[in-house]
Protein backbone atom coordinates (compact mmCIF):
# COMPACT_ATOMS: atom_id res chain seq x y z
CA UNK A 1 0.00 0.00 0.00
CA UNK A 2 2.78 2.42 0.83
CA UNK A 3 4.36 1.92 -2.56
CA UNK A 4 1.10 2.41 -4.37
CA UNK A 5 0.56 5.57 -2.37
CA UNK A 6 3.92 6.90 -3.45
CA UNK A 7 3.12 6.17 -7.05
CA UNK A 8 -0.21 7.94 -6.80
CA UNK A 9 1.21 10.96 -5.00
CA UNK A 10 4.38 11.45 -7.10
CA UNK A 11 3.70 10.24 -10.58
CA UNK A 12 5.71 13.04 -12.17
CA UNK A 13 8.95 12.06 -10.39
CA UNK A 14 8.69 8.47 -11.55
CA UNK A 15 8.04 9.53 -15.10
CA UNK A 16 11.09 11.78 -14.95
CA UNK A 17 13.23 8.93 -13.63
CA UNK A 18 11.92 6.63 -16.38
CA UNK A 19 12.61 9.25 -19.01
CA UNK A 20 16.12 9.71 -17.61
CA UNK A 21 16.86 6.01 -17.75
CA UNK A 22 15.41 5.79 -21.22
CA UNK A 23 17.50 8.76 -22.26
CA UNK A 24 20.68 7.13 -20.99
CA UNK A 25 19.91 3.87 -22.73
CA UNK A 26 18.89 5.51 -25.99
CA UNK A 27 22.37 6.91 -26.69
CA UNK A 28 23.34 10.38 -27.81
CA UNK A 29 20.10 10.96 -29.72
CA UNK A 30 16.64 10.94 -28.07
CA UNK A 31 13.33 12.65 -28.56
CA UNK A 32 13.44 14.07 -25.03
CA UNK A 33 16.58 16.01 -25.86
CA UNK A 34 15.09 17.27 -29.08
CA UNK A 35 11.93 18.42 -27.30
CA UNK A 36 13.96 20.00 -24.50
CA UNK A 37 15.56 22.39 -27.00
CA UNK A 38 12.22 24.26 -27.23
CA UNK A 39 12.14 24.76 -23.47
CA UNK A 40 13.62 28.18 -22.68
CA UNK A 41 13.95 27.39 -18.95
CA UNK A 42 16.66 24.78 -19.38
CA UNK A 43 20.32 25.81 -19.11
CA UNK A 44 22.47 23.85 -21.57
CA UNK A 45 25.64 25.91 -21.17
CA UNK A 46 27.41 23.29 -19.01
CA UNK A 47 26.70 20.48 -21.46
CA UNK A 48 27.80 22.54 -24.44
CA UNK A 49 30.98 23.69 -22.67
CA UNK A 50 31.92 20.12 -21.74
CA UNK A 51 31.89 19.02 -25.39
CA UNK A 52 31.61 15.49 -26.65
CA UNK A 53 33.71 12.77 -25.13
CA UNK A 54 36.76 11.85 -27.09
CA UNK A 55 37.23 8.41 -28.58
CA UNK A 56 39.97 7.65 -26.05
CA UNK A 57 37.63 8.22 -23.09
CA UNK A 58 34.93 5.93 -24.50
CA UNK A 59 35.95 2.35 -23.86
CA UNK A 60 35.05 0.03 -26.64
CA UNK A 61 35.08 -3.69 -26.88
CA UNK A 62 37.78 -3.58 -29.55
CA UNK A 63 40.38 -2.46 -26.98
CA UNK A 64 39.51 -5.33 -24.70
CA UNK A 65 39.92 -7.93 -27.44
CA UNK A 66 43.48 -9.22 -27.66
CA UNK A 67 44.58 -9.84 -31.22
CA UNK A 68 46.66 -12.97 -31.37
CA UNK A 69 48.60 -13.65 -34.58
CA UNK A 70 47.43 -16.80 -36.26
CA UNK A 71 50.00 -19.47 -37.03
CA UNK A 72 50.07 -20.95 -40.49
CA UNK A 73 51.24 -24.53 -40.46
CA UNK A 74 52.87 -25.86 -43.61
CA UNK A 75 51.74 -29.27 -44.67
CA UNK A 76 54.35 -32.02 -44.67
CA UNK A 77 55.69 -32.82 -48.17
CA UNK A 78 54.75 -36.06 -49.83
CA UNK A 79 57.30 -38.70 -50.66
CA UNK A 80 57.38 -37.72 -54.32
CA UNK A 81 57.88 -34.04 -53.48
CA UNK A 82 60.66 -34.92 -51.04
CA UNK A 83 62.42 -36.99 -53.71
CA UNK A 84 62.16 -34.11 -56.19
CA UNK A 85 63.61 -31.68 -53.64
CA UNK A 86 66.46 -34.07 -52.86
CA UNK A 87 67.31 -34.46 -56.55
CA UNK A 88 67.19 -30.70 -57.10
CA UNK A 89 69.44 -30.10 -54.08
CA UNK A 90 71.89 -32.75 -55.25
CA UNK A 91 71.98 -31.26 -58.76
CA UNK A 92 72.48 -27.75 -57.38
CA UNK A 93 75.30 -28.72 -55.02
CA UNK A 94 76.97 -31.33 -57.23
CA UNK A 95 79.24 -28.81 -58.95
CA UNK A 96 80.36 -27.31 -55.64
CA UNK A 97 81.29 -30.77 -54.35
CA UNK A 98 83.45 -31.38 -57.39
CA UNK A 99 85.04 -27.94 -57.03
CA UNK A 100 85.84 -28.51 -53.34
CA UNK A 101 87.26 -31.95 -54.10
CA UNK A 102 89.46 -30.58 -56.86
CA UNK A 103 90.62 -27.70 -54.65
CA UNK A 104 91.67 -30.10 -51.89
CA UNK A 105 93.60 -32.30 -54.31
CA UNK A 106 97.37 -31.73 -53.98
CA UNK A 107 98.94 -29.76 -56.83
CA UNK A 108 102.30 -30.37 -58.47
CA UNK A 109 104.60 -28.62 -60.87
CA UNK A 110 102.53 -26.62 -63.44
CA UNK A 111 104.78 -27.62 -66.34
CA UNK A 112 104.56 -31.29 -65.45
CA UNK A 113 100.77 -31.04 -65.13
CA UNK A 114 100.52 -29.25 -68.48
CA UNK A 115 102.63 -31.92 -70.20
CA UNK A 116 100.51 -34.64 -68.61
CA UNK A 117 97.30 -32.94 -69.76
CA UNK A 118 98.61 -32.63 -73.32
CA UNK A 119 99.52 -36.30 -73.34
CA UNK A 120 96.05 -37.26 -72.08
CA UNK A 121 94.42 -35.07 -74.74
CA UNK A 122 96.56 -36.66 -77.46
CA UNK A 123 95.62 -40.16 -76.29
CA UNK A 124 91.94 -39.21 -76.17
CA UNK A 125 92.00 -37.88 -79.75
CA UNK A 126 93.64 -41.04 -81.02
CA UNK A 127 91.17 -43.14 -79.06
CA UNK A 128 88.23 -41.26 -80.57
CA UNK A 129 89.61 -41.70 -84.09
CA UNK A 130 90.11 -45.44 -83.61
CA UNK A 131 86.70 -45.81 -81.97
CA UNK A 132 85.01 -43.93 -84.82
CA UNK A 133 86.75 -46.14 -87.37
CA UNK A 134 85.73 -49.29 -85.46
CA UNK A 135 82.08 -48.25 -85.12
CA UNK A 136 82.06 -47.22 -88.78
CA UNK A 137 83.43 -50.62 -89.82
CA UNK A 138 80.76 -52.40 -87.83
CA UNK A 139 78.07 -50.20 -89.39
CA UNK A 140 79.49 -50.81 -92.87
CA UNK A 141 79.37 -54.57 -92.51
CA UNK A 142 75.92 -54.48 -90.90
CA UNK A 143 74.53 -52.33 -93.73
CA UNK A 144 75.99 -54.70 -96.34
CA UNK A 145 74.40 -57.82 -94.86
CA UNK A 146 71.19 -56.19 -93.60
CA UNK A 147 70.26 -53.93 -96.53
CA UNK A 148 72.11 -53.79 -99.85
CA UNK A 149 75.54 -53.03 -101.31
CA UNK A 150 74.31 -49.57 -102.39
CA UNK A 151 73.35 -48.70 -98.80
CA UNK A 152 76.67 -50.02 -97.53
CA UNK A 153 78.59 -48.00 -100.14
CA UNK A 154 76.64 -44.87 -99.26
CA UNK A 155 77.41 -45.38 -95.57
CA UNK A 156 81.09 -45.92 -96.43
CA UNK A 157 81.11 -42.67 -98.43
CA UNK A 158 79.94 -40.70 -95.41
CA UNK A 159 82.33 -42.34 -92.93
CA UNK A 160 85.47 -40.44 -94.11
CA UNK A 161 83.57 -37.20 -93.47
CA UNK A 162 83.07 -38.28 -89.87
CA UNK A 163 86.79 -38.99 -89.46
CA UNK A 164 87.70 -35.63 -91.02
CA UNK A 165 85.26 -33.86 -88.71
CA UNK A 166 86.79 -35.49 -85.63
CA UNK A 167 90.28 -34.52 -86.81
CA UNK A 168 89.26 -30.87 -87.26
CA UNK A 169 87.54 -30.87 -83.90
CA UNK A 170 90.74 -32.10 -82.23
CA UNK A 171 92.75 -29.36 -83.91
CA UNK A 172 90.26 -26.76 -82.67
CA UNK A 173 90.69 -28.07 -79.12
CA UNK A 174 94.46 -27.82 -79.44
CA UNK A 175 94.19 -24.20 -80.56
CA UNK A 176 92.42 -23.27 -77.29
CA UNK A 177 95.79 -23.46 -75.51
CA UNK A 178 96.75 -20.11 -77.09
CA UNK A 179 93.77 -18.27 -75.59
CA UNK A 180 91.18 -16.21 -77.46
CA UNK A 181 93.51 -15.63 -80.43
CA UNK A 182 94.00 -19.35 -80.86
CA UNK A 183 90.25 -19.98 -80.64
CA UNK A 184 89.56 -17.46 -83.42
CA UNK A 185 92.36 -18.86 -85.55
CA UNK A 186 91.11 -22.41 -85.05
CA UNK A 187 87.55 -21.44 -85.93
CA UNK A 188 88.68 -19.75 -89.15
CA UNK A 189 91.19 -22.39 -90.16
CA UNK A 190 88.99 -25.43 -89.47
CA UNK A 191 85.69 -25.11 -91.39
CA UNK A 192 84.05 -28.20 -89.91
CA UNK A 193 80.60 -27.13 -91.04
CA UNK A 194 81.62 -27.52 -94.68
CA UNK A 195 82.06 -31.29 -94.30
CA UNK A 196 78.33 -32.19 -94.62
CA UNK A 197 78.00 -29.62 -97.43
CA UNK A 198 80.80 -31.32 -99.34
CA UNK A 199 79.11 -34.70 -98.82
CA UNK A 200 75.82 -33.41 -100.25
CA UNK A 201 77.63 -31.91 -103.26
CA UNK A 202 79.45 -35.21 -103.79
CA UNK A 203 76.13 -37.05 -103.68
CA UNK A 204 74.60 -34.73 -106.29
CA UNK A 205 77.57 -34.83 -108.70
CA UNK A 206 78.03 -38.57 -108.31
CA UNK A 207 74.44 -39.43 -109.17
CA UNK A 208 74.17 -36.75 -111.85
CA UNK A 209 77.41 -37.46 -113.77
CA UNK A 210 79.13 -40.71 -112.84
CA UNK A 211 76.08 -42.95 -112.53
CA UNK A 212 74.41 -42.27 -115.92
CA UNK A 213 77.60 -41.84 -117.96
CA UNK A 214 79.97 -44.42 -116.44
CA UNK A 215 77.53 -46.78 -114.75
CA UNK A 216 78.83 -46.42 -111.20
CA UNK A 217 76.83 -47.56 -108.20
CA UNK A 218 73.99 -45.26 -107.10
CA UNK A 219 74.42 -43.54 -103.73
CA UNK A 220 71.73 -42.64 -101.20
CA UNK A 221 71.83 -39.44 -99.16
CA UNK A 222 70.42 -40.77 -95.86
CA UNK A 223 73.03 -43.54 -95.41
CA UNK A 224 75.75 -41.02 -96.26
CA UNK A 225 74.55 -38.70 -93.50
CA UNK A 226 74.29 -41.63 -91.08
CA UNK A 227 77.92 -42.45 -91.86
CA UNK A 228 78.87 -38.82 -91.27
CA UNK A 229 77.16 -38.75 -87.86
CA UNK A 230 79.07 -41.79 -86.68
CA UNK A 231 81.21 -39.45 -84.55
CA UNK A 232 78.10 -38.75 -82.45
CA UNK A 233 77.92 -42.42 -81.51
CA UNK A 234 81.64 -42.32 -80.70
CA UNK A 235 81.30 -39.36 -78.33
CA UNK A 236 78.30 -41.02 -76.65
CA UNK A 237 80.24 -44.24 -76.07
CA UNK A 238 83.21 -42.27 -74.72
CA UNK A 239 80.94 -40.36 -72.31
CA UNK A 240 79.51 -43.62 -70.97
CA UNK A 241 83.02 -45.02 -70.55
CA UNK A 242 84.14 -41.95 -68.59
CA UNK A 243 81.03 -42.06 -66.37
CA UNK A 244 81.52 -45.75 -65.59
CA UNK A 245 85.21 -45.16 -64.79
CA UNK A 246 84.41 -42.25 -62.48
CA UNK A 247 81.75 -44.30 -60.72
CA UNK A 248 84.21 -47.15 -60.22
CA UNK A 249 86.80 -44.79 -58.73
CA UNK A 250 84.23 -43.37 -56.32
CA UNK A 251 83.17 -46.81 -55.14
CA UNK A 252 86.77 -47.87 -54.58
CA UNK A 253 87.55 -44.70 -52.63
Amino acid sequence: MGRMKKLIQKPDDDVAVYDKVKEVLSGFLSFNRVMSLDNMELDLSEKLAAGPKSAEEQPTEEHNVKITPSRRWRAAPTRREQEKWDRATKAATGGSDVMFRESKRPRGDPEVLAAKSREQCYKLKNKLQVLTLGIGGVGLVSAYFSYSPEISASYGAGLPGSLAYMKMLGNSVDSMADGAKGIIKGAIGQPRLFVPVILVMLYNRWNAILVPEYGFMHLDLIPMLVGFFTYKITTFVQAIDDAVGELGRRTRS
